[in-house]
């Protein structure tokens, strides 16, 4: 896919409030700090996502229109914010109601870190997506972060830890690396050319 223009459109505090025009939706998910907002902007290929050092940052449900037709939208992350116990639990159910209900989702694509192999957290979101039916594509982030050795058997664990058929597409924002194989991967998801 080539992209041409992106568009922030809103910032959305409820189900309410998501778009439900029948444009196609790709939604970007992660425990917070895995990378999600500097990998959108790389893709994106403008500094328009905003990042933080301090996870948590990202607490509305953020839309983007990409090219017209599709949007990508950039959800809270899951597990660790420094936030308040209310706040984060009010994150954690505005994600819970957009995967349930949002009617042009096509997938969802997950960061984890690839230093990390799974939290609990991972786990139970990753479960949860499933179970509502949700194409699903897991990606390894932050991989310029390990050596060549390092990066085999951190892939080879993710793949066991989460019974994955192939070894997860790993991808650094970085470097770059991965995102031509990622670009691949989000046109199937978007256009349901085969099951992910």
């Amino acid at each position: 896919m080539q992209i041409s223009a992106v568009n922030f459109v809103l910032g959305a505090a409820s189900i309410k409030q998501v778009p439900c025009e029948g444009i196609p939706q790709l939604a970007f998910l992660g425990r917070s700090n895995a990378g999600k907002s500097s990998l959108l902007n790389i893709l994106f290929e403008k500094q328009i996502v905003k990042t933080s050092n301090t996870p948590g940052k990202t607490r509305e449900i953020n839309f983007f229109l990409v090219n017209d037709s599709y949007y990508f939208v950039d959800l809270p992350g899951v597990g660790y914010a420094k936030v308040g116990r209310s706040i984060r639990n009010d994150m954690a159910n505005r994600i819970k109601n957009y995967v349930e209900k949002a009617r042009d989702l096509k997938g969802i694509v997950y960061l984890l870190d690839i230093r990390h192999g799974g939290h609990q957290i991972d786990f139970e979101t990753i479960n949860g997506i499933k179970s509502a039916g949700i194409p699903l594509l897991l990606i390894a982030s932050k991989s310029d972060k390990l050596n060549q050795s390092e990066l085999i058997a951190a892939k080879k664990k993710i793949k066991e830890n989460f019974c994955l058929q192939e070894y997860p597409l790993t991808i650094s924002s970085k470097t770059r690396k991965g995102l031509p194989e990622l670009w691949k991967e989000i046109d199937v998801l978007l256009t349901g050319a085969e099951n992910v």
